[in-house]
């Protein structure tokens, strides 16, 4: 209970997550079914676990993280999928190191695959050569500890001859936002799955299609976990949940981390979809 009790006021320690899942804490596993049209039989019951806005740094502790990664990996995920914000602007990058060690004790049978967020990319008042320096740093590390980073870029995971695309775009915000670089090479017959981080970047997709989306970047606040009728950001009133957008599947993580202000009434999420 003292986990909980910490999470709601908005501390992003260690006692904020139970790393079995044999008590109450402040994390919440979500659990969703995601039906996807043509999906091969093979891919049925596949499980993806979705991380989002981990956010490594001085609000947000490391040791938290890492019992959230040891939770994550008791849930015997097949694919692990996060959507950027792995630390807070970072502009001396002290934690950019740090998150990617973290990541790399991520485990899952078909690999993890990432796209990036606007904090990913730094500070824009800093010289460009200093920001490109320090996402590259980041990717590179991540990229070392086996973590996919997905840059207007795709990949086919493959069972049998039957594939899944991951389709991960850059970020909205930070204008790196390619969906004809990142869907170059994807058939449209076949099955993506997009890696957004802001869920904005679902109106920017042009002719290019995802039969699902999957997102963080606004930490959300306390709402049902639902199929919503219509998509609006009016007053950012959509920030959590699962929304059906034009018939497309888009789903807003809450995020694992703060970015230094609390969110009372907004649990920490990690999300399990079941393909079918």
């Amino acid at each position: 209970m003292q986990g909980a009790a910490l999470g709601t006021l908005g501390f992003c320690t260690a006692w904020a997550v139970d790393a079995d899942g044999s008590g109450a804490d402040w994390v919440e596993v979500v659990e969703l079914d995601l039906p996807l049209e043509n999906l091969s039989q093979r891919w049925r019951g596949r499980r993806i676990v979705h991380l989002s806005d981990l956010h490594c740094s001085s609000t947000v502790s490391g040791e938290y993280l890492r019992r959230c990664i040891d939770r994550i990996n008791t849930l015997q995920g097949d694919i692990v999928v996060l959507t950027g914000d792995y630390t807070t602007y970072d502009v001396r990058g002290r934690y950019r190191e740090k998150v990617a060690a973290l990541l790399g004790g991520l485990e899952s049978r078909f690999g993890v695959y990432a796209c990036l967020g606007n904090h990913d990319y730094g500070v824009r008042s800093q010289p460009p050569r200093k920001r490109i320096g320090l996402l590259r740093g980041l990717m590179r590390g991540m990229e070392a500890r086996g973590v996919t980073v997905l840059r207007n870029a795709s990949v086919a995971l493959d069972i049998e001859g039957d594939p899944l695309w991951l389709v991960g775009l850059g970020d909205l915000r930070a204008a790196d936002f390619r969906p004809h670089k990142a869907f170059a090479g994807v058939p449209a017959d076949e099955v993506a799955i997009a890696l957004i981080h802001n869920p904005r970047g679902i109106d920017h997709l042009g002719r290019f299609t995802a039969h699902a989306v999957m997102s963080g970047h606004t930490h959300g606040r306390r709402t049902p976990v639902m199929r919503r009728p219509a998509w609006t950001m009016d007053g950012r009133r959509s920030q959590a949940g699962l929304y059906d957008v034009e018939g497309t599947p888009l789903y807003i993580n809450r995020g694992l981390g703060r970015i230094g202000r609390a969110r009372l009434s907004a649990r920490p999420e990690i999300t399990i979809f079941t393909l079918s």
